[in-house]
């Protein structure tokens, strides 16, 4: 389950800048922020069946700042004390195409369709795995709500 919450999600908007002589609008992706995710779901071919996955503990800490480039991801853990602390640190590249509303980390062929994104909400769809070992695809959707 910890790397249903730790893996990664996605978008695109348009902010304004200005500079001393003119207005230049800069295309800024709507991912670009803090994300947490708060809930999985896991649909499964064999059975058709979905069942709902969420973080607890440390984990429902997890964090997922996107810049323009790049994403960070900072996983909890409980320490000696029991209190959650950052204890795994990944970055990846990652490019958004809002057309076709595919999100890709690094260089990988894989990818994630983000079905949902508003300025607070994002929704990503994973089809690149057979999790049952039927031979078919299943779904695998995140939902992430803006921290900061």
């Amino acid at each position: 389950m910890k790397k249903l919450f730790l893996s990664v999600a996605v978008f695109s908007a348009i902010v304004s800048c200005s500079s001393d002589n003119d207005n230049i609008k800069e295309e800024v992706s709507p991912i670009v922020g803090t994300w947490n995710q708060y809930k999985g779901e896991i649909y499964t071919t064999s059975d058709n069946t979905t069942e709902a996955v969420y973080p607890h503990g440390c984990e429902s800490e997890n964090t997922f700042e996107y810049n323009k480039t790049e994403v960070n991801t900072v996983g909890y853990a409980p320490n000696k004390e029991g209190v959650c602390v950052p204890s795994e640190y990944h970055n990846a590249k990652y490019t958004y195409d809002k057309d076709s509303k595919k999100l890709r980390y690094g260089n990988n062929t894989r990818f994630y369709t983000v079905s949902k994104l508003t300025f607070t909400e994002m929704v990503t769809e994973d089809r690149s795995e057979d999790r049952d070992g039927d031979g078919m695809k299943d779904v695998v959707t995140r939902y992430f709500r803006r921290i900061k």
